[in-house]
């Protein structure tokens, strides 16, 4: 029977996470994170069946729990569309968004860099395209539901939204990539979301007055 050390695993994990950040996930050597865990390749499969699941170890949890958050307020969303989305209820849900999404990035440590900005062939390389859908998803429904008897999202409208959610999406990888230490990557994304909520606030405002 083998028995596996946790100071062998945490050791694997630490070696890799370097590997993937320097090289990305397409590029990563499973021989070199053996090397730099000081141990011969073939004893790192005793730990990580492969590539994948070595990388999987470090990104998954993270991509769960934003799949958990991101169900959870699709279906707020839509609940709160359809009992009726009046000013403060939109409020609140906002809020309850933004401080998730920056409790997270605080919490998630390095796994974000990865799964932003090195996981290009892996299968979450489409995770900045799952982002950019979630947030559209949540402003198509706001503005739809603000917007009311004016009928629905024209083409213009439903373009405003898709270069806002992408834009948002793309500078949360621009900091996640610059900026390393959890702290500052959460205010740097607080400080983005203020900005990008002041101006939905404003566009919302047009359908209103």
């Amino acid at each position: 029977m083998q028995i596996l050390k946790e100071e062998v695993r945490s050791a694997i994990v630490l070696a890799a996470y370097e590997e993937f950040r320097q090289s990305g996930y397409s590029e990563a050597s499973m021989r070199r994170i053996a090397a730099a865990a000081g141990m011969t390749s073939g004893n790192i499969y005793r730990y990580f069946r492969n590539k994948e699941d070595l990388f999987d170890a470090i990104v998954g949890p993270l991509y769960s729990e934003y799949s958990r958050y991101a169900e959870e307020y699709l279906k707020t969303a839509e609940a709160i569309v359809t009992d009726g989305w009046d000013v403060q209820a939109r409020i609140s849900f906002f809020d309850r968004v933004q401080d998730t999404l920056v409790g997270l990035l605080k919490a998630s440590g390095p796994s974000l860099l990865l799964l932003l900005c090195r996981s290009e062939g892996s299968k979450y390389e489409s995770i900045r395209s799952e982002l950019t859908g979630f947030v559209e998803s949540l402003l198509t429904k706001t503005f739809t539901a603000v917007k009311g008897p004016g009928g629905p999202l024209d083409e213009r409208e439903r373009i405003e939204i898709g270069m806002l959610s992408a834009t948002l999406i793309e500078s949360v990888a621009w900091i996640v990539a610059k900026y390393h230490d959890s702290d500052m990557v959460g205010t740097l994304v607080e400080r983005m979301i203020d900005v990008f909520g002041g101006g939905i606030e404003k566009r919302l405002e047009t359908y209103r007055s």
